[in-house]
C-alpha cells in the first residue's frame, strides 16, 4: 500500500514539474520576442539594440579611461 502511494505522489511531481517547463518557455519566450520590437521609449529601437548600443558607449569610455592611465 505505501508503495503505490508513493507512486502516485512521484508521478504528480513529475507532471507538475513538466508543466513548469513549459510556462518557463512561454514566459521567457514572450519576453525575449518584446526585446526585439521597437519601442517609442527608446527612440523607435528594440530593447535589445538600445542595450547594445548602452554597453558599447560604456566600453568605449571605459577603453579610453584605460589608454589615458
Amino acid at each position: 500500500m505505501f508503495l503505490l502511494r508513493q507512486a502516485r505522489s512521484t508521478a504528480g511531481r513529475q507532471r507538475s514539474a513538466g508543466q513548469a517547463m513549459v510556462e518557463y518557455l512561454i514566459v521567457t519566450s514572450l519576453i525575449a520576442a518584446a526585446m526585439f520590437i521597437p519601442n517609442a521609449l527608446t527612440d523607435n529601437m528594440s530593447v535589445a539594440d538600445y542595450l547594445a548600443r548602452a554597453v558599447r558607449a560604456y566600453f568605449r569610455g571605459y577603453s579610453f579611461l584605460m589608454s589615458v592611465t
